[in-house]
């Protein structure tokens, strides 16, 4: 898959998941798809694996809410440990790092890192 193919499945993810577009988002995600979220006991996040497409659809349902109350910032798409993604900055402050494995033109996995150890290297000055 070209890299620019993946970048604009992360922007069209990001834009369903924030924005509630539930046919979006069903469209965008396999079968099988698989969420991880690692908020390293410091901030909230999943804390085990949500599988298949109607755990990710029920996931992204519950956050909804949040979403329209506060739109996540976006501060760059790119790619994140090889994968297309984005990295934003969330209602709670939090910096995030979203990737998304992608297999047929369909996101199989999810990678959300929350946890700020792992965060350090995006420091301030690569926000800008």
């Amino acid at each position: 898959m070209p890299k620019q193919r993946g970048l604009e499945i992360a922007a069209a993810f990001f834009a369903a998941t924030r924005f509630g577009d539930v046919q979006q988002l069903r469209s965008l995600l396999a079968a099988d798809v698989t969420a991880y979220a690692d908020g390293g006991g410091k901030i909230p996040a999943a804390s085990r694996p949500i599988v298949g497409r109607d755990g990710v659809m029920r996931l992204h349902a519950s956050l909804a809410h949040i979403f329209a109350a506060t739109m996540s910032r976006i501060v760059r798409y790119g790619f994140i440990n090889g994968l297309p993604g984005f990295v934003t900055i969330e209602r709670d402050s939090a910096l995030q790092t979203t990737a998304l494995q992608i297999e047929n033109g369909r996101i199989i996995a999810i990678y959300i890192t929350r946890n700020p150890d792992k965060l350090r290297h995006l420091g301030s000055g690569a926000l800008h």
